[in-house]
């Protein structure tokens, strides 16, 4: 049901008029805060990668996080080192694309979520043969601290064409 929904079902006694107390106030803002964290919260991140017409979305809710090891303060290196990462992520690279064994590093990142680190390794693509002036951009896969590529979700992907007015 949408927020307007719950809304609109209401008692009539919840408007707030000059007498009304505050608490009504605070009662309604607190249902609705509630209402769209949980429709926001169902993941902890998303990361998104585009490559040959596809996208790939890598979704993490919180249990998954809570589920891994922590990088604690007092440790200097993570639960994980960026090696394994690296190598979990090109495995993982490799069950997506047939070409990816020609495919190179291009940035190992560690990136904090709330109380759990996770790697974010990015890959650059090969270029077509006889493209002097093809870009690319990083496909990124990542891998959480227990040493799992998390799965993508894959969906087609339009990029948008400038038109003539813009």
């Amino acid at each position: 049901m949408s927020v307007t929904g719950i809304l609109q079902q209401l008692p009539s006694t919840m408007v707030v008029s000059e007498g009304r107390p505050v608490k009504q106030i605070a009662m309604l803002a607190l249902l609705v805060g509630t209402l769209f964290n949980s429709a926001l919260s169902q993941y902890s991140a998303e990361f998104s990668s585009y490559y040959s017409g596809n996208r790939y979305d890598f979704r993490l809710t919180r249990e998954q996080l809570l589920n891994t090891p922590a990088w604690l303060e007092d440790e200097s290196n993570p639960p994980l080192s960026p090696r394994t990462a690296k190598n979990a992520a090109l495995t993982y690279l490799r069950t997506l694309f047939d070409n990816s064994s020609a495919w190179s590093v291009n940035e190992i990142k560690l990136v904090p979520l709330s109380e759990r680190w996770v790697y974010v390794i990015s890959f650059t693509p090969l270029l077509p043969r006889g493209c002097t002036d093809c870009g690319s951009s990083p496909f990124s896969i990542v891998v959480t601290m227990d040493g799992n590529a998390i799965a993508a979700v894959t969906s087609r992907w339009e990029p948008a064409t400038p038109s003539v007015n813009e």
